[in-house]
């Protein structure tokens, strides 16, 4: 890799009437450049994963054998994230041994300094469904053809030649691509959508609780708290013993204002709950749920 554009921050915070600054972990945020992955600190992980990181041969040699002139490559990472420190070094590498054009390849680092925010100063992942990272999109002639999510379903290099050469591949989180596609035709705000018809949709691909709670307060980071609480509501359908997704849910009725919705599953997420952790945070939105239902 020689040269692409590269922004990158370093977060700085003060707090009020402190006499020195409070300095955060270094990130990268924006298109970055190789030289930018390996400036410190994050040399101390992408070198290593770099240099350590040896494509399967046989399966480089039916990379190279590919038609890459109609492609182009965008991967959105965290720097701050374990899968992209893990899973970034390795993809590079493997595009550098089949001397894939750097002209056609972006690097955007995500996520500011809230991993939940997965969002870049110039919002390049707007609309693309960038819910977890590391995501590797794969197009040709700018269209979408797939794309690897978080982590490969075989390895890096396997994965990238059964989408180069159009065989059947199915992306971890299937569920992200229909998600996407009702975040963009505004579905999950359409109020005569069915909830319990929505959850059917999904039942087949959602491996766990956690895939759609995450993605759930990921929307609420970044302001889109109907299709948050439509997303808490769908994930109900699917895990409704869970009284974390119960927790959830009342957590996004009171992001929306629907107290006595917020309430009452906040007190149920309680008769549910044993965690006394989760039980302190769910009895503070709760009490503020309840002031807010009597004003």
């Amino acid at each position: 890799m020689r040269k692409l554009i590269f922004m990158a921050a370093v977060i700085i915070s003060c707090t009020a009437g402190a006499q020195t600054a409070v300095k955060k972990p270094a990130i990268l945020y924006g298109q970055c450049t190789k030289d930018s992955l390996y400036s410190e600190p994050f040399g101390q992980w992408f070198k290593t994963g770099y240099d350590n990181y040896k494509p399967d041969i046989t399966t480089v040699t039916a990379l190279k054998a590919q038609k890459l002139n109609d492609i182009t490559i965008e991967i959105f990472f965290g720097s701050w994230c374990g899968d992209s420190k893990r899973e970034l070094p390795g993809f590079l590498q493997i595009l550098n041994t089949i001397s894939f054009p750097e002209k056609k390849l972006s690097v955007i680092g995500v996520g500011d300094s809230d991993s939940l925010t997965k969002q870049s100063p110039r919002h390049q992942e707007a609309g693309k469904g960038i819910f977890r990272v590391p995501t590797f999109i794969v197009y040709r002639n700018g269209v979408e053809i797939n794309r690897i999510n978080e982590y490969p379903v075989l390895s890096l290099e396997k994965d990238l030649l059964q989408i180069l050469s159009n065989q059947p591949y199915t992306s971890n989180y299937p569920s992200f691509a229909l998600i996407n596609r009702w975040l963009k035709e505004g579905t999950l705000q359409d109020v005569n959508i069915s909830t319990r018809s929505l959850s059917g949709q999904l039942a087949t691909v959602v491996k766990n609780e956690n895939e759609l709670n995450s993605l759930g307060y990921m929307l609420l980071k970044q302001g889109k708290k109907e299709d948050a609480s439509k997303i808490f509501q769908v994930n109900y359908y699917l895990f409704p013993e869970s009284a974390n997704v119960v927790s959830s849910l009342g957590e996004g009725y009171y992001e929306n204002n629907d107290m006595t919705r917020a309430v009452y599953f906040l007190e149920k997420s309680l008769e549910m709950n044993k965690d006394p952790k989760a039980v302190q945070g769910i009895l503070s939105i709760l009490y503020k749920a309840k002031e807010k239902e009597k004003s």
